[in-house]
């Protein structure tokens, strides 16, 4: 008798070498995927947990410094650091900033500068903090903006207008140093709220220049009135803006206060007919 063939050899299966080629590919390529995210998650993970909180504190650090520097140091020594001229020297490519060390930078601010130092050559005190008490966070954020904005490529600048010869101002003006010396504590302390010549600024203090209140008081009063200033809440307060005592500046002593108040007298008069 004749042998028929089988229903399985008759009719192969279509599917069998195609099966068999997607299993070995998915053999040979599962271990490729699964190195790759072990090799790679750690790393993305790393740059994300070290670098990054690194440079985010370094930079909030000079943005928190920037906003001290211009709520306290701006007033002498410029918006843009260049320095106000016989008043706060240039800290913008300074080269005693470039030169000091944090620490230094630290403890200068800290302690300031008196009109006595013998590196004072403007006569205008540098007050301790900043004149505001300043924390020592604040101090060194500030540090770190100062940081920020030197430019080591650039020539360092020029302190040709903050040397100021304070015998020969005082020879020149009758021996009577008073409201020379005067003038530069004003502008330190006073300036930001009243103007650099008292002549006043719009929505912060008034002016001092033939002021009928300044002229009204003595100097005793006057005295009293700085040391005491005059808050917000006030009466006679019309600017809605805080006089601090002492122009913020709890170091200031009677003596400058006095001197102060010899400034002020010699623009009142220099100003009336």
């Amino acid at each position: 008798m004749a042998s028929h063939p089988s229903p399985k050899s008759a009719h192969p299966d279509p599917y069998k070498v195609p099966s068999i080629v997607v299993g070995l590919l998915f053999v040979v390529t599962l271990p490729v995927l699964i190195w790759a995210i072990v090799v790679n998650l750690p790393s993305s993970t790393a740059q994300a947990g070290t670098a990054e909180p690194a440079a985010t504190g370094s930079q909030a650090s000079v943005v928190a410094g920037e906003f001290v520097y211009q709520n306290t140091c701006a007033t002498c020594h410029g918006p843009d650091g260049k320095g106000i001229a016989k008043n706060g020297k240039p800290v913008r490519n300074s080269a005693f900033v470039e030169n000091s060390s944090d620490e230094e930078l630290f403890e200068h601010i800290v302690n300031g500068r008196s009109v006595t130092d013998p590196a004072n050559t403007t006569g205008v005190l540098m007050p301790p903090r900043g004149g505001k008490n300043l924390s020592d966070n604040q101090i060194r954020s500030v540090i770190a903006y100062l940081r920020s904005i030197q430019d080591p490529s650039q020539p360092t600048a020029s302190l040709d207008d903050w040397t100021v010869d304070l015998s020969a101002e005082a020879k020149a003006g009758g021996g009577n140093a008073g409201p020379l010396v005067g003038q530069k504590q004003f502008v330190a302390y006073c300036s930001s709220c009243h103007g650099p010549g008292g002549e006043g600024m719009e929505g912060l203090g008034k002016p001092l220049v033939s002021s009928e209140f300044a002229a009204s008081k003595t100097d005793k009063e006057l005295m009293t009135f700085i040391k005491t200033g005059r808050p917000m809440w006030d009466p006679a307060n019309t600017t809605g803006v805080d006089m601090p005592p002492k122009g913020g500046n709890p170091a200031l002593s009677d003596e400058e206060i006095t001197q102060i108040i010899a400034f002020i007298r010699a623009i009142d008069k220099a100003e009336k007919p």
